[in-house]
């Protein structure tokens, strides 16, 4: 068997959608088989699913013609956290997956998902940096006015408003 990964599928026809998570094509079963993996929220889960299934379909066709064989594409969606949709075990029982091979590969996928959550949270930071860093630079000479604040929360970042103290004698 052949097996590319992420790679463009040459066709006589141009098509837009040529490069399947996964091409496997097996010389014996006179059988392709294009799998696309996609990790969604739950909200999106069904409709990556069809997408995913839909996203093939022209390349699939032309495959077909090309090879003179059948063609299948298989959609392996899940949540970060491991949910599947129904149709989800059809699938895996196409791609003749064992049932400890699947907890593997969602395993690496949690790990993969923590791993970039952690990343973007550590641009997050970076970022706010290079915002702050020029803010301590500023001159905070005391020139009667009252300096705003960037004030750091776990929504975002706000411009924290000036207070006074009502204690304070008032330089109005």
């Amino acid at each position: 068997a052949e097996i590319r990964v992420d790679t463009r599928i040459k066709t006589d026809v141009k098509i837009r959608n040529n490069r399947p998570d996964i091409f496997i094509l097996d010389k014996k079963k006179n059988k392709i088989t294009l799998i696309e993996v996609g990790i969604t929220s739950q909200d999106s889960l069904q409709i990556v699913e069809t997408e995913k299934l839909k996203k093939y379909d022209l390349l699939a066709n032309e495959l077909g013609l090309i090879y003179r064989c059948s063609v299948e594409i298989i959609p392996y969606v899940m949540t970060w956290d491991g949910i599947v949709t129904k149709y989800h075990k059809s699938h895996l029982k196409r791609l003749e997956i064992p049932h400890n091979l699947e907890a593997c590969i969602q395993s690496i996928e949690t790990e993969k998902t923590v791993e970039t959550i952690f990343i973007e949270r550590r641009r997050g930071l970076e970022c706010i940096n290079t915002l702050i860093l020029p803010l301590k630079q500023v001159s905070r000479e005391d020139d009667g006015a009252k300096n705003n604040t960037l004030f750091i929360s776990e929504g975002g970042i706000t411009l924290d408003e000036p207070t006074i103290n009502i204690n304070e004698e008032s330089e109005l």
